[in-house]
């Protein structure tokens, strides 16, 4: 067995590249619309937190396997989307309702009397946002989003059902060469391993190291 990992292990890693291209793009994806649906969510304007809350509700619902099916060869009929550009749109659709719902739990987690005084001596909100709410809602907003991401990766898995080349890409693609389905699959679920503890590991130490500055 090990002899025949090591022979489709380079195949394997050629498509790790993918997996964390694509983890990245959705990620940036899903933090920025995520935050665009928190602000809306608190917006004043009915329509803009009844579509957000909608939005957030139905997508949130839905398996994100569903998601990548009706982007990939509903929206492909539409407009030119390749296997890459519809997984990162998917991922990064579904995943920005839960960056959404995070981000506003921090936000209205910050003391209102400090929005208050703000408001009183005169600051326009935008700059009460960027400058007062922002930095301490980071604190509460760090630990469910490094878990978020974790979850963004395993889900990337996904992707291999529209035919983009990651990991679970490759190693279907070696199952099929070496009729050995078991153990490429078994393979890819070690890289996996691997790379979740890495980014646990990594993610827990900047947790402290922030936890750490702030006092």
């Amino acid at each position: 067995m090990f002899q025949v990992w090591m022979k489709y292990l380079p195949s394997l890693l050629k498509g790790v590249g993918t997996t964390l291209e694509l983890t990245a793009l959705s990620l940036i994806v899903a933090v920025v619309f995520g935050f665009l649906l928190a602000l809306a969510r608190l917006s004043r304007f009915r329509v803009l937190n009844f579509i957000a809350r909608w939005y957030i509700e139905i997508v949130r619902a839905v398996p994100v396997l569903v998601i990548l099916f009706v982007v990939y060869y509903s929206l492909g009929n539409v407009i030119t989307l390749s296997g890459r550009t519809s997984a990162i749109v998917s991922l990064g659709a579904f995943y920005a309702t839960q960056y959404g719902e995070i981000f506003r739990g921090a936000i209205l987690g910050v003391d209102k009397g400090q929005t208050e005084a703000a408001f009183a001596l005169g600051m326009p909100q935008p700059t009460i946002l960027r400058k007062i709410v922002l930095p301490q809602a980071f604190f509460s907003i760090l630990p469910p989003s490094t878990n978020q991401l974790s979850n963004l990766i395993k889900d990337t898995s996904l992707v291999f059902t529209i035919g983009v080349a990651d990991l679970m890409f490759k190693a279907y693609e070696a199952a099929s060469e070496s009729f050995l389905p078991l153990d490429m699959l078994l393979l890819a679920g070690i890289i996996y391993f691997v790379f979740y503890i890495i980014l646990s590991k990594f993610l827990a130490r900047w947790e402290l190291n922030v936890q750490r500055s702030r006092s």
